[in-house]
């Protein structure tokens, strides 16, 4: 029992050492997006219906309530920062024509993870 134990811990400090080598190593490229980028594209992409590069609240409240969406609106609503898709939306809309861009899209999910970072 004292054995596996032993073997377990070395192989969990071996496990930390690598990853943190290889984090120590890698360098971010520039062409890389930021976190509301690379969310914008992905919803932009599943949620365009009609492919017209512009979200309507319709097609904005469509989004898949996956279990990773559930935890982060559980997330925000404890830090108070929870917005429901209507809010959302009219923040994003900027220019109040009924549609959002990707830039829109992205911005928000920028300054929303900059909020809860705090």
């Amino acid at each position: 029992m004292v054995k596996f134990k032993n073997v377990w811990l070395c192989g969990m400090g071996f496990v930390l050492a690598t990853s943190t080598l290889a984090q120590a190593k890698y360098k971010v490229p520039d062409d890389v997006k930021s976190f509301g980028t690379k969310k914008s594209n992905y919803v932009f992409y599943n949620q365009d219906a009609d492919k017209d590069g512009k979200l309507t609240l319709e097609e904005f409240k469509n989004q898949v309530e996956t279990r990773d969406v559930k935890q982060r609106n559980r997330y925000l609503k404890k830090k108070g920062l929870y917005l429901s898709p209507e809010e959302q939306f009219k923040a994003m809309d900027t220019d109040n024509d009924g549609k959002i861009t990707p830039e829109d899209l992205a911005k928000f999910y920028d300054e929303q993870s900059a909020k809860m970072n705090k």
